[in-house]
C-alpha cells in the first residue's frame, strides 16, 4: 500500500474545489497575474511537473478539499472569506477576489499626490471614497465622472492605480463591452471604468440611463454568450474618463448620480515620472492609513454623500450641455425678457413660444427651422410646468430679442413661468 503523507495531500486539496457538483482548480493567470478558476476532471490530477497523480492520492484529495453548493459574490477586504455560509449550514463559494496587500504603516506620499490632484479642493472627499471602496464596498457610490480636453491629466493613471489596489475586482471597459447584453464579465465586479462615451446624443442617453442604474440597482441580470441570463447581487462603482467637459454623458439638473471633477494637467516637473510604479509600493501603508483614518462626512444620501457635494462647477458645464440648443436658448431669452421688463413671471401658450422663437435673433437658424409645439411642451414639462386647463386671458410677450411688444388680451391655455425657474435653468461657471 502506497504510504501517503497527509501533509501532501491537504497541500495538494489546497488547489481544488467543487461548486455544485463541478470541479476546479486554482492558478494563477500568467498574464494577469490573478487567480482563476480553472474546469478540471477530478479523475486526473497533474502535479506541477505534469504527471499525474496516483489514483489513491486523488482519491484522498477529492475526500478532503471543499465542496459548495454554489456560487455567490460577497466585496469584502478587511474580513475576506472565501466560504460563505447561510443560516442553514449551505456552503457557497464567494466569487469575490482577495486583495493581495497586507496593511503596514508607512508613507504614501505619491498616492497622496495623485488624490490631491484628481479631487483638488475635495480631497478630504477623495479619501473618504477610497475608504468606503476599501472598508465598506457593498454601499454604493457616486459615479466618478473625470473630464478634461488636455492630454497629460493623470486620468488613467488614477484608474490604473485603483485597479493595482482592487486587483481583480476592478475592470477596464470600453464602451461596446458595456453596452454589450453579455455583461457577465464585469457584473460582480467591484469597480469598472470606461475611457470614453458615445458622442451621439442619442447613444448617450441610453448609455447615461444604463450607466446610472448600474450604480443603484441592488440586483442586475448578468448574461454570458449561450447562456441565460439570471439576475446577480450588484455593488458595481463606476468611474468614467472623458475628454469632453461639455456633453460627455447626459446630466439633468435634479440627478443626483454623477460626481464632476475637471482635471488638470499634471505639473511640468512630474511629467515623465513614473509615479505609478511609486504607487503601488505605497497601497500597504495608504491601506493601513485607511484602516485607521476617521470619514471626513457621515453618510446623508443612498450614495453616501449629499447631492450639494457633487455641483461643482465642471457638473453644471455638463447639466447646461445636457440640454438640447433650443432649451438653453429659451431660457436666456425668458430670463433676458423678465429682467428687461422687470416682471417676475411670464405667461405663454406653446404655439405663441413657438411663433416668439422664429422671429427672435436669439435663435439659431437650424432651431428656427426644426422648433415645434411637441418639442415646446416636451422642454415645459420636463421643468415640471403644466398648461392651464382652461382658456386663459394673459398678457402675450413678442420678444424678437431687441424690443418687446405686448399683446395684453390673448387667450390660450397658458404655461406661466416664474423668474425663480429660470434662475434655477441659468447655469454659471
Amino acid at each position: 500500500m502506497e504510504i501517503i503523507d497527509k501533509q501532501l495531500i491537504d497541500e495538494i486539496a489546497k488547489q481544488y474545489l467543487c461548486i455544485g457538483g463541478k470541479w476546479y482548480k486554482k492558478s494563477i493567470d500568467p498574464i494577469t497575474k490573478q487567480e482563476e478558476l480553472y474546469p478540471v476532471n477530478p479523475k486526473v490530477m497533474i502535479d506541477t511537473d505534469g504527471h499525474p497523480y496516483s489514483k489513491e492520492i486523488v482519491r484522498m484529495v477529492l475526500d478532503v478539499a471543499p465542496q459548495y453548493l454554489a456560487r455567490t459574490n460577497i466585496p469584502s477586504h478587511v474580513d475576506y472569506a472565501e466560504c460563505i455560509t447561510n443560516a442553514i449550514g449551505d456552503r457557497f463559494y464567494n466569487d469575490y477576489r482577495p486583495i493581495m496587500h497586507v496593511p503596514e504603516e508607512g508613507t504614501w506620499i505619491n498616492i497622496e499626490q495623485i488624490i490631491r490632484h484628481i479631487f483638488g479642493e475635495q480631497f478630504e472627499m477623495g479619501l473618504d471614497y477610497f475608504q468606503l471602496l476599501y472598508i465598506n464596498p457593498l454601499h454604493p457610490l457616486p459615479i466618478l465622472l473625470l473630464v478634461s480636453t488636455k492630454t497629460g491629466t493623470g486620468k488613467s493613471t488614477f484608474c490604473k492605480l485603483i485597479q493595482a489596489i482592487f486587483g481583480a475586482n476592478a475592470l477596464p471597459l470600453t464602451t461596446a463591452i458595456f453596452e454589450s447584453r453579455f455583461n457577465s464579465y464585469w457584473t460582480g465586479k467591484l469597480i469598472v471604468y470606461v475611457e470614453e462615451q458615445e458622442s451621439d446624443s442619442k447613444e448617450q442617453r441610453k448609455q447615461s440611463a444604463k450607466i446610472k442604474n448600474a450604480v443603484t440597482a441592488e440586483k442586475l441580470p448578468s448574461e454570458g454568450k449561450g447562456k441565460d441570463p439570471k439576475l446577480v447581487n450588484n455593488y458595481v462603482k463606476v468611474i468614467i474618463c472623458s475628454n469632453d467637459e461639455v456633453s460627455p454623458v447626459k446630466i439633468e439638473p435634479d440627478d443626483t448620480r454623477f460626481w464632476v471633477r475637471q482635471i488638470p494637467t499634471l505639473p511640468q516637473e512630474e511629467e515623465g515620472i513614473d509615479i505609478l510604479s511609486e504607487c503601488k509600493k505605497e497601497i500597504p501603508a495608504f491601506l493601513w492609513f485607511l484602516r485607521h483614518r476617521q470619514m471626513s462626512k457621515e453618510r446623508e444620501n443612498r450614495l453616501w454623500f449629499r447631492p450639494e457635494d457633487f455641483r461643482t462647477n465642471a457638473w453644471w458645464k455638463i447639466v447646461n450641455g445636457s440640454k438640447s440648443s433650443i432649451e438653453r436658448s429659451l431660457i436666456e431669452m425668458l430670463g433676458e425678457l423678465m429682467e428687461s421688463e422687470s416682471i417676475r413671471s411670464v405667461s405663454f401658450t406653446a404655439l405663441e413660444l413657438v411663433t416668439t422663437i422664429k422671429t427672435s435673433v436669439s435663435f439659431s437658424e437650424k432651431d428656427k427651422r426644426e422648433v415645434s409645439t411637441f418639442e415646446i411642451r416636451s422642454i415645459l414639462h420636463s421643468w415640471e410646468l403644466k398648461a392651464s386647463k382652461k382658456n386663459v386671458r394673459h398678457k402675450h410677450f413678442i420678444f424678437d430679442g431687441e424690443q418687446v411688444m405686448v399683446k395684453p388680451n390673448d387667450p390660450g391655455k397658458a404655461f406661466t413661468i416664474t423668474k425663480e425657474l429660470i434662475e434655477s435653468k441659468r447655469v454659471v461657471y
